[in-house]
């Protein structure tokens, strides 16, 4: 199978098979985004087969992954995007998870994706190009700061693994809102953990097991672990 459109048709029905994918937007965006664009340099076969794909490294160890299709559609599912919305997402990577989120919120919302490695910014800012996804800012930066400029935000959703919930992403998102963030250890095992903000406070509410690259601030030289990948699938 070497078409890139069958796949993708066939990654996504996959996906739904598992119950991954539960709603007719994520299923609608996965068809339409076509993954393998963002993952140029990487064999249709494993571009669209359910792992994560390691695209930068550094001492040996994945700095930044393609996080696993089955978890890229759980974490949107979690996140619960609607049209209209203002999305920030910590952690740009390949761009694939922005040009998703770009349909989702569609021509009235808007996404703001933040990532720490200009190398990884421009080629996402290009794959973006590439695949035709539009309303997309891709800007360079520590996610862990979020992007104070265009705030406040409906959503928050973070692609890499934290300690912790940074500051910035709860103070800019707004009463209502919704972050999704994988809380993991120094290994970046951990869970994919949904909070809603009510009274100016953030509710923990659904995990799902998960190993992810940890998240990595503009002063932190330590080589981040895991890989965007569920456990106990």
């Amino acid at each position: 199978m070497d078409d890139p459109a069958a796949r993708r048709a066939a990654m996504v029905d996959r996906l739904r098979r598992s119950r991954a994918v539960r709603t007719e937007p994520v299923e609608q965006a996965l068809r339409a985004v076509p993954l393998h664009v963002f993952l140029a340099d990487t064999p249709l076969k494993v571009a669209y087969a359910d792992h994560a794909v390691p695209v930068k490294r550094s001492g040996g160890s994945a700095i930044s992954s393609a996080s696993q299709p089955t978890m890229v559609a759980m974490m949107l599912e979690d996140l619960q995007v609607t049209e209209g919305h203002r999305v920030l997402e910590v952690g740009t990577g390949t761009g694939y998870n922005a040009a998703l989120l770009a349909l989702l919120v569609g021509p009235t919302g808007r996404v703001v994706s933040v990532e720490l490695e200009g190398d990884l910014a421009r080629s996402a800012q290009r794959h973006l190009v590439d695949a035709g996804a539009v309303g997309v800012e891709v800007v360079r930066g520590d996610g862990a700061l979020g992007h104070p400029p265009g705030a406040p935000y409906d959503r928050v959703i973070v692609t890499a693994g934290a300690p912790s919930v940074q500051p910035a992403w709860a103070d800019q998102l707004v009463e209502g809102g919704r972050l999704v963030v994988p809380i993991v250890d120094e290994r970046g095992a951990g869970s994919v953990v949904v909070f809603d903000k009510v009274d100016g406070h953030l509710h923990r509410g659904r995990e799902t097991p998960c190993g992810f690259v940890l998240l990595r601030h503009q002063e932190s030289e330590e080589p981040p672990a895991g890989a965007g990948t569920p456990r106990g699938e």
